[in-house]
């Protein structure tokens, strides 16, 4: 586990740490799909020219297969699914939810990919991590029966969060980050833009700046800059070690809440860390999962490595 490595994970945590409150806070009168749709198309267009500037070159046949999926599953069904889910709901309660992405994405990569293989230990890990997310917000969380269908809406996102990621893995080897964001961030945008108005919700562009600030924030910080890094993180390691990103990212949301809002930790918070510490070293360590990816699949057989 490289330093880069490490500072990457470390920093995507803090910044997706930050983006469920913004996106609780940036509806600004508009439906979901209408919010989400405008934080893609604004982040898949800032993304287009990365692509000639970071020297990465635009997919090719069957990568385009890769990038619709990724197009209708992470930026489309994902993302609709948590805009439209936490207008119902509170940011802890969503992370919660969503914090099943790793013990998905373990038992998805076991079937799906030949080098993950879910072991007892990294299973042991996974569900102590969850625990500890649960545990953070042990004080303030309130399950509500009528809240159901959002709260299935969370749980199907980090469904297709799982799919998306396993797609990429197993056939984004040779596709560069940049390549990839750009077109399917674009795609997202549109698909969203469609479900907008299919729902009766229409389409419209934001009136107030701080909807603008937060919609600006989450297409450049939450989308250009962390897709970049999260990819590139998928390169380097394991589907399931980059998944526990979904773990650790509340611990930050509640750490720029003391920091932010001055919100005072309690004993479950500090609880709540133990936890997801033990759970994330329990199962990424040696005898749990490697961390790094050193598989040798056969989509990298066309000698093209990502720099």
């Amino acid at each position: 586990m490289s330093i880069k490595a490490a500072a990457s994970f470390v920093l995507l945590c803090a910044i997706w740490g930050s983006t469920w409150l913004v996106i609780k806070e940036g509806y600004g009168g508009l439906g979901p799909f209408n919010a989400a749709s405008i934080r893609f198309l604004i982040a898949g267009a800032l993304s287009v020219p990365l692509v000639p500037i970071m020297g990465a070159r635009w997919p090719q046949k069957k990568e385009w297969l890769l990038v619709l999926w990724v197009g209708a599953t992470l930026f489309t069904a994902d993302y609709g699914l948590i805009y439209w889910g936490e207008q119902s709901l509170d940011s802890g309660v969503t992370a919660v939810l969503f914090s099943v992405l790793p013990i998905l994405t373990a038992v998805g990569a076991h079937l799906y990919l030949a080098a993950e293989r879910l072991t007892a230990r990294k299973l042991s890990g996974t569900l102590a991590a969850m625990l500890g997310v649960a545990a953070l917000f042990g004080d303030s969380l309130r399950l509500n029966s009528s809240l159901a269908m959002p709260m299935l809406a969370i749980l199907a996102s980090a469904v297709f969060a799982a799919l998306a990621s396993l797609a990429v893995k197993k056939h984004g080897r040779a596709l560069h980050p940049a390549a990839l964001n750009a077109p399917s961030m674009l795609v997202g945008g549109v698909l969203l833009a469609g479900t907008s108005l299919t729902v009766g919700d229409g389409y419209r562009l934001p009136t107030a700046g701080a909807t603008w600030g937060a919609i600006v924030y989450l297409a450049i910080a939450g989308s250009v800059v962390s897709f970049l890094i999260y990819f590139w993180l998928l390169k380097k390691w394991s589907a399931t070690s980059a998944s526990f990103i979904a773990v650790v990212t509340p611990a930050f949301a509640l750490l720029l809440g003391f920091l932010v809002r001055h919100e005072r930790p309690t004993g479950w918070s500090a609880l709540g860390v133990v936890l997801v510490l033990a759970g994330v070293l329990l199962a990424l360590t040696k005898g749990g999962e490697s961390g790094h990816d050193d598989s040798h699949s056969s989509e990298g057989a066309s000698g093209v490595k990502y720099r």
